[in-house]
């Protein structure tokens, strides 16, 4: 029995295999078959080949494939690992594959076979893509890191995208926000742009694809593997400098067809709430601002009370504690993000086919609905590809792809969450509950005294009232043709062709505050619409031979040309009538924008690839690309990237011939440039647009050139990498280390740079920035444990990368920095000498305390002499409480005393980490797999936008975060009224000097709420424990009897908890894919907990 678990273990993964018929020549006419006689001899003299396959413990295996070498015919082992084939006298060798072992060929020899399957623990022979190759990881010299199928499937997500974060080493994945469909950014090793785009280059089957890792299933993947440095980039010339990432999809496979279903269903819930203020807290927070403001009868109009009563002010506390302490109030998180979203997906794969013609044909749907109504990403994609021998040494492969998905709420919350976050938690006496939920009440609220502007609606009534819709259609197409001219030279020719079409429909049916505002109580919205289409054209000769012994050369030519023209067409419609149909007929609505655009874009390319191997040893691979763009005049168009590398495998050297636990030990250096055509269109040209003039009271169109003067001398952005790696691998693999140094400079970066303005603009794009990237990378895996029944495997990456901006405005410059803006609430400073990423504004102080203020004989205060206060502001206003600054630059009033003001921000933070990476650790057990991931990010601030915008004090009736429940009071519960008392100010408030006291919610702080301010950077460092996938593969001599080859369930908990200081919903946040504004949580959509079952069947 013991013999016999082992074998049905070792054939959990096996997929079963058939004879196929042996050829026969058809000749003749119908009807009439006639067998070649030498094959019919063949056919008469098949001989029965016989034999045992065991693990490397002498253990049978179950479930091996054998099939004889060249012909499509083959049977897997049985129960006791014996196999019986008949094979044709020209038959000499068998082929033995299984799931975790090294394949191997044999001779067929007389008697039976004792044959010995070793387990596949050397990585150096996996094959990784290169640019128009693959070859061997032994045999590489740039920096590359692949991260194969079968890892991305461990997790159970609707984009590869989001697989891959934390797996590749240099590579930084961060999703913008948990709502569904929401854009993820991919930064290599930096990025190497400051003003433009910093998203990788991806190639899919060797054509060029946008946001190629969201538009292939990941189901399709075979791998992804990730060009990092120059010298392996350089082959890709103007497109390269920001990382490539090659993907390499499924094919089919020689054999019996097989039908494979992968299928899973999550169920997301909420992953946090942020901690606001209880009904208490907030009944008192809304007494002491209407008090401060004296609107004390607002809050009386609500809350209850008369304030012409003796005791409305002395009894104010302790009315609100009997009235207000037990009565349950709004969650209003639970109410908009309570909901439990259910994500499906399912893909179903079929492959198969002989040696000559293999096939494979994909569906995948996925259905994602957020913890949100009207929020969900639904996606339906097919991909078909073939490859066929047309006849030896001439092969042809097609593959199509078409994809429709629909994305509802637009990947984002716009303004909700603030909403959700400031909507009062209690009605008081005046509404209920219901009322509050079921209605909006924020014309009553604007109404009331000092409530202009109030702009909380209510959230669950907004979402409802709009219509937010994405569609997208994609098509895709390539060809291509081999053929083998002479020994070890193949001539390549491949086109591909892609379509896209993108609609997006917006719809507020007109009871939105923005409805009414746009006049259009019935209704307004916009319809957009976007087309474009690319195609390419690669052809490449590739030529590998031997000069003399152990002097291996391969060649590779190319040439090639790609070209996409977009179209786009926007149109805004308000004023809707009465019983409209919407976006369904915009004449019952008025047009007020229309846009329309046209541009095109081609590149035209000539390459070159030498690489010469001796003996396993020493390896030198050159590359030089040519590339002529249209997004730069005539004299700039071309751009030439050359890059030269090379690897000494010292492990092969005769001293380490005794060395006998090193199995590879390798030096790596490269060196090479790459561009980045990832710019604006146009840039070398001024723009127009289209302006009116009057003449005679006739209005007349005109062309008006805008503000940005073009520039015809625009170069290439450039980018110089060097890289030094060493790759070590010991103990027959089980051991395996990369450790990679680089250094990557970019130059000739595009800066808006200010101009004369007697020349009629203001600025001008200019080749006069440059950055530098420098890190080092650490690839660690290894197998700890494997014996008969457990193995224990790990797989670690850790990435370190400083940048640092070598240039701005050119030695010509005024000045060596400039301040981005993002939307009024916080700077960046990009600064020469300094790293991109620093957060740029005031430094938080504190409060000022009692200490700060003179007590004066009328009961008053007044602000000690050298206390420093906001720049023209009365000094005499200043309260206890209050938010300061700290002031840098020594400015002084007319009085002496220091002042701060915007001259006084400084750098209070960084959004880039110090180091990012991921740990996975897989245990199996007999049928049982268990994986854990973690992924990490140390050192990186984040601009807690969230809080500011709903923190203290801003609008009456509406809710905050819970720490404005410890903040400084002027209230004195006593009195019910606010104290100018320091001595009892300071009794109130023990806390004032612990640093952890929020401000007064008085007139004063209202700014607070809008400051570049420090306090608003946390550190947003965090460890993830991402996923635990628990799986259990059924026994085969079970799943046989339902004619299923492989069975597994497997159950994921997805974003099972954070560990970080972070306040906000989630550290990983990025409010958008600019490289000169990272690191901000603008009110993104709350990431959810998951909990997923899934299933993986072969048959």
């Amino acid at each position: 029995m013991k013999n016999n678990s082992k074998m049905f273990v070792c054939g959990f993964s096996a997929a079963l295999m058939t004879l196929s018929a042996l050829p026969v020549n058809v000749q003749g006419a119908v009807g009439r078959v006639k067998f070649n006689t030498s094959e019919l001899r063949e056919i008469q003299q098949t001989r029965t080949v016989t034999g045992q396959v065991v693990d490397e413990n002498g253990e049978p295996m179950i479930g091996v494939s054998v099939l004889l070498k060249g012909l499509s015919k083959g049977v897997i082992t049985d129960l006791d690992g014996n196999f019986t084939l008949e094979a044709p006298a020209g038959a000499n060798e068998i082929h033995l594959s299984y799931v975790g072992y090294q394949a191997k060929t044999v001779k067929i020899t007389t008697g039976k076979m004792m044959i010995k399957m070793e387990p596949d623990n050397n990585m150096l022979d996996e094959v990784v893509a290169i640019g128009y190759a693959k070859v061997k990881r032994k045999d590489l010299t740039g920096s590359t890191v692949s991260v194969t199928g079968q890892d991305l499937a461990m997790a159970p997500v609707t984009t590869a995208a989001q697989a891959l974060a934390g797996k590749a080493a240099g590579v930084q994945v961060i999703t913008q926000s948990g709502a569904p469909g929401a854009d993820i950014n991919i930064t290599v090793r930096g990025g190497t742009s400051i003003t433009q785009g910093t998203e990788p280059l991806y190639i899919v089957d060797g054509f060029q694809m946008e946001d190629g890792l969201r538009n292939v299933d990941i189901n399709d993947i075979e791998s992804i593997d990730v060009m990092k440095d120059a010298s392996a980039t350089a082959i890709y010339g103007a497109r390269g400098s920001n990382g490539v990432i090659l993907i390499t999809t499924k094919s089919g496979k020689a054999g019996k067809t097989e039908v494979s279903y992968n299928g899973f269903v999550s169920f997301d819930h909420l992953g946090k709430k942020l901690d606001l203020l209880g009904v208490e807290d907030y009944v008192k927070y809304q007494y002491e601002f209407q008090l401060l403001r004296d609107d004390q009868d607002n809050w009386a109009g609500i809350f209850g009370g008369n304030i012409n009563d003796p005791d409305f002010y002395t009894g104010a506390y302790s009315r609100i504690a009997s009235q207000y302490g037990t009565r349950e109030g709004i969650d209003w998180q639970d109410e908009v993000f309570g909901s439990t979203g259910v994500t499906q997906n399912h893909n179903v794969n079929i492959s198969g086919g002989s040696e000559k013609t293999k096939y494979m044909l994909s569906y995948n749907y996925t259905d994602e609905n957020g913890i949100m109504a009207k929020h969900g990403y639904q996606k339906n994609s097919i991909r078909a590809k073939v490859n066929h021998e047309l006849w030896k040494g001439v092969r042809f492969d097609f593959a199509t792809s078409m994809q429709l998905t629909k994305l509802d709420g637009g990947g984002s919350l716009g303004g909700t969450l603030k909403q959700t976050i400031l909507q009062p938690v209690t009605g008081g006496e005046r509404w209920t509950n219901d009322q509050l939920l079921n209605s909006d009440l924020t014309d009553l609220f604007s109404e009331m005294y000092g409530g202009d502007n109030y702009d909380a609606n209510n959230p669950i009534l907004n979402n409802n009232a709009i219509t937010n819709k994405k569609l997208t259609r994609f098509v895709s197409a390539n060809a291509g043709l081999e053929i083998d001219i002479i020994k070890g030279m193949t001539w390549r020719t491949a086109a591909s062709y892609l379509w896209q079409q993108v609609r997006q429909d917006y719809w507020d049916d007109g009871s939105t505050k923005t409805a009414s505002t746009n006049q259009s109580p019935y209704g307004y919205g916009y319809r957009n619409n976007s087309e474009k289409y690319s195609w390419q054209v690669t052809n490449t000769l590739n030529y590998a031979f031997d000069v003399v012994e152990k002097h291996n050369f391969n060649v590779l030519l190319g040439q090639e040309t790609w070209y996409e023209q977009t179209m786009n067409l926007n149109n805004e419609y308000r004023s809707f009538s009465d019983g409209n149909f919407g976006l369904n007929d915009v004449s019952m609505g008025t047009p007020y924008t229309w846009k329309s655009g046209k541009s095109r874009e081609g590149i035209v390319s000539f390459f070159g690839r030498l690489s010469y191997n001796y003996d396993e040893r020493y390896l030198v691979t050159a590359t030089l690309r040519a590339d002529g763009s249209s997004k730069f005049a005539r004299g700039n168009q071309w751009g030439y990237f050359p890059s030269a590398s090379a690897a000494w495998r010292i492990s092969e050297e005769s001293f380490m011939e005794d060395v006998d636990f090193v199995d590879n030990l390798k030096l790596r250096v490269g060196y090479g440039t790459s561009g980045n055509n990832n710019i604006d269109n146009n840039m070398y040209a001024t723009d127009y647009g289209s302006g009116h003039y009057g003449i005679g009271g006739t209005d007349f169109i005109t062309l008006v050139p805008g503000s940005t003067l073009g520039n015809p001398d625009l170069r290439w952005e450039k980018t110089t990498s060097t890289n030094v790696g060493l790759d070590l691998s010991v103990f027959k693999s089980r051991l395996n280390l990369s450790i990679d140094w680089y250094n990557n400079k970019s130059s000739n970066l595009l800066i808006k740079n200010k101009i004369p303005t007697s020349t009629g603009y203001t600025d001008q794009f200019q080749n006069i920035g440059s950055i530098r990237n420098r890190g080092v990378e650490i690839v660690l895996n290894s197998t700890n444990i494997r014996t008969k029944d457990f193995t224990w495997t790990m797989d670690f990456n850790i990435a370190f990368n400083k940048s640092k901006v070598l240039d701005i405005y050119g030695e010509n410059g005024e000045t060596d920095y400039f301040i981005q803006d993002y939307d009024s609430r916080m700077g960046f400073k990009i600064e020469k000498g300094k790293p991109l990423g620093q957060f740029y504004g005031l430094l938080y102080d504190g409060l000022y305390t009692t200490d700060d203020f003179n007590q004066n004989a009328d009961g008053t205060y007044t602000l000690k002499d050298g206390v420093a206060s906001l720049k023209g502001a009365d000094r005499g206003n200043v309260k206890p409480g209050d938010v300061k600054y700290v002031a840098l630059t020594g400015e002084t009033d007319e009085d002496g005393n220091p002042v701060w003001s915007t001259n006084d921000r400084t750098v209070i933070g960084n959004a880039a980490p110090d180091f990012t990476g991921g740990w996975t650790n897989t245990f199996m057990y007999k049928g049982f797999d268990l994986s854990i991931f973690m992924n990490f990010s140390v050192g990186n601030d984040v601009f807690n936008m969230s809080t500011q915008r709903f923190v203290g004090p801003y609008l009456p009736n509406q809710n905050t975060i819970g720490k404005m429940a410890n903040r400084f009071t002027l209230i004195d519960p006593e009195t019910g009224r606010e104290s100018t008392d320091l001595s009892r100010l300071a009794a109130l408030n023990p806390g004032q000097y612990s640093g952890n006291l929020m401000w007064n919610i008085s007139g004063n702080n209202k700014t607070a709420i809008s400051d570049h301010s420090s306090y608003y950077i946390e550190d947003g460092s965090y460890l993830r424990l991402n996923t635990i996938t628990l799986g259990y593969t059924f026994p085969q001599r079970l799943t046989q009897r339902a004619k299923i080859n492989k069975a597994r369930l497997y159950v994921t908990l997805n974003n099972i908890y954070t560990f970080t200081d972070y306040e906000g919903y989630d550290p990983e946040v990025s409010a958008t894919s600019s490289a000169l504004t990272p690191g901000i949580d603008n009110s993104s959509y709350p990431r959810s907990k998951s909990w997923v079952v899934g299933v993986n069947l072969t048959f």
